[in-house]
């Protein structure tokens, strides 16, 4: 797991260090690395990555968590477009933004913090953020008041 994440988003394979991975159905499941014990589990720790579509989708709470570490396909926006991100809207992405971005899902950033999973391509971003976290039809506003 920690090489996939590796390859696509440079997080250090430290960074995964202290966590067990295991798939149950189409996801993929991290929890401490700690002993357990032997019961029947429906459901245990946080699930990081869709794995129903290629490619595999990682979930916006995983990214929050592992995605600080991140130096490859990472996108940092400005109040405006982070706002927009949030409301879970797709937008243009000015060049010097995507950077050196490669088609695919995306780590997204505001002011140094992870806000979550962006998909880009060809000079958009689709914001990832699940229905119940977005912003829509609440008046939030972005500043850089905020700390």
């Amino acid at each position: 797991m920690a090489e996939l994440w590796n390859s696509r988003f440079a997080i250090p394979e430290f960074a995964f260090s202290g966590y067990c991975f295991f798939r149950k159905a189409r996801s993929i499941w991290a929890i401490s690395d700690s002993e357990l014990p032997h019961l029947s589990y429906e459901a245990i720790g946080m699930r990081i990555m869709n794995c129903k579509d290629r490619p595999w989708k990682p979930t916006t709470c995983a990214l929050q968590i592992f995605g600080r570490h991140a130096t490859k396909n990472v996108m940092h926006l400005q109040s405006e477009p982070a706002r927009i991100f949030l409301e879970g809207k797709s937008q243009e992405v000015d060049p010097a933004i995507a950077g050196d971005c490669e088609s695919g899902y995306v780590v997204v950033f505001y002011r140094g913090d992870v806000l979550g999973c962006g998909l880009y391509s060809h000079g958009k971003l689709v914001s990832q953020i699940p229905k119940e976290r977005r912003l829509a039809g609440r008046k939030v506003k972005i500043s850089h008041d905020l700390g």
